[in-house]
Formats: structure tokens, C-alpha cells, sequence
């Protein structure tokens, strides 16, 4: 389980999340992305990394409530908890 560090609402449909991720924070590249399962039956969702912080173990992202998922995890709150975060995955940018 990974547990919502810090939730904001940055507009009505898009929220930010701070989410506890030891090993993807220390890991994670620019341009990666994680894929959410809220839930054992739920569906997975991929989401891009905007932010990580490595000394704090957390990973920022930012999502838009647009489908059945996203919209469910737009009323997840701080301490509320995700079933898997898988990554980082993906080519990381080239800077």
C-alpha cells in the first residue's frame, strides 16, 4: 500500500498528489511515468512522475478526473492509501 502524503485540488478537475515511494522516488527519471491500481479489482492507470523527492520518499503527480478511475481518486484525501504504484517505467528524457 502507498500511502496520499498530501492531496491539493488545483482547479475542479485536477488534483495534485504527494504519494509515499521510497524506491521510486530514488529511481524515477524525467519524462517516467507510474501506473496506479487504487484497488485489487481496479484498473490501472498510468500517470507521469512531475516531481519526486528523494530524501523524503515521495513522488508528486498530478491528475485530471476524467474517467470512472481518475474521478475515484479525485475523492481520495491525505492518508487515504493506493493498492500498487508500479515503476518508474518508461525512457526518461533526454535533458
Amino acid at each position: 500500500m502507498f500511502k496520499i502524503v498530501e492531496r491539493q485540488r488545483v482547479n475542479p478537475v485536477v488534483n495534485k498528489f504527494v504519494i509515499e515511494a521510497p524506491i521510486i522516488a530514488k529511481k524515477r527519471q524525467p519524462g517516467q511515468f507510474v501506473v496506479f491500481r487504487l484497488h485489487e479489482k481496479g484498473e490501472r492507470i498510468p500517470i507521469t512522475i512531475a516531481d519526486a523527492d528523494p530524501k523524503a520518499g515521495t513522488i508528486t503527480v498530478y491528475v485530471q478526473e476524467l474517467g470512472k478511475t481518475t474521478i475515484q481518486m479525485g475523492t481520495m484525501q491525505a492518508g487515504d492509501e493506493i493498492a500498487d504504484v508500479v515503476g518508474p517505467l518508461g525512457n526518461p528524457t533526454s535533458i
